[in-house]
């Protein structure tokens, strides 16, 4: 047991990383140009909000400089999670009740034949035991296959932007300011019905040949802040499951948004690191500070 209770809190401590679809990964390799990444003046003072990605290759991970500037000036760091203040009992939540199916259910029984079949057959190539995840609910069983695939290619997320700026914070005792919980993040899988996390793990299993031309496009655009692109991104992938879609950005970018104006009428400077599709779009963290009456400004 406890083997797998090791595994359960590893796999929970990466999907938590890669919780969002832009949490894709690929090469981010700092660019001279713009990047997803904007400065808002407060009446006395400076909030930045760099979009992340939360996933990258270890060799291909440096950051924009003009962040790690806007780090070193920044009183604290406001992030979708306190990634230095997270501990195995947070993330496997004692019962491990937000991740497993009732008792006397199983996944074979949640997914059905059909659905159950795909599920085992592509666990199998990426060196997964289906086994295992036969008491957990289908929307975990998906997120493993996922973080699976991120891993096979040679991804991490500790070499990704909010672990790299977490390090920083944690060596210059610089505080994080967490806009949720672990429980609020896993809460959007958990409380999906049955029926939508089965159409979820669908998903996931029919997006797999596409993960690296997807994370190719979202990672491009990132590296040079092109929002337009990021905007159409964003707005296929609600088109293919909208309702977890907003659950999982517009309606956390609602949110957040008190959160990130307190800050600009405080004295000190801030920077907010979330993931990047959480930055752009007609509901985005950007365009509602500008409804709000401030105005970013992209660098």
């Amino acid at each position: 047991m406890g083997r797998e209770t090791g595994l359960i809190e590893r796999m929970l401590s990466r999907l938590i990383a890669a919780l969002l679809l832009c949490a894709v990964c690929a090469a981010a390799h700092a660019d001279d140009g713009h990047h997803t990444f904007w400065i808002v003046k407060g009446a006395h003072n400076t909030v930045y909000l760099l979009g992340s990605v939360h996933v990258l290759k270890p060799a291909d991970s440096d950051l924009p400089s003009e962040a790690v500037r806007a780090y070193a000036s920044a009183k604290a760091l406001v992030m979708e999670i306190d990634l230095n203040n997270v501990t195995a009992d947070s993330l496997l939540g004692g019962d491990l009740s937000m991740e497993s199916l009732p008792a006397g259910q199983t996944l074979a029984e949640a997914l059905g034949p059909d659905a159950y079949g795909k599920f085992t057959a592509h666990a199998k190539t990426l060196g997964l035991d289906p086994d295992f995840f036969s008491a957990f609910q289908p929307w975990f069983a998906a997120m493993a296959l996922q973080q699976a695939e991120l891993t096979q290619q040679g991804f991490d997320a500790g070499s990704g932007v909010d672990e790299q700026f977490a390090q920083r914070a944690a060596a210059d005792h610089k505080p994080i300011i967490a806009l949720e919980t672990i429980d609020q993040q896993l809460g959007i899988f958990a409380n999906l019905s049955l029926d939508e996390q089965r159409r979820f793990l669908l998903y996931m299993l029919e997006d797999t040949d596409d993960t690296a031309h997807a994370a190719d496009a979202v990672v491009s655009a990132w590296r040079t802040g092109d929002v337009k692109k990021l905007e159409r991104l964003l707005s296929e992938s609600y088109q293919q499951y909208p309702e977890l879609f907003r659950l999982l950005t517009t309606d956390r970018n609602r949110q957040w948004l008190p959160t990130i104006t307190a800050l600009l009428h405080e004295d000190q400077d801030y920077m907010v690191i979330v993931g990047a599709l959480h930055l752009v779009g007609k509901d985005g963290v950007v365009q509602m500070l500008q409804q709000a009456g401030y105005q970013p400004v992209q660098h």
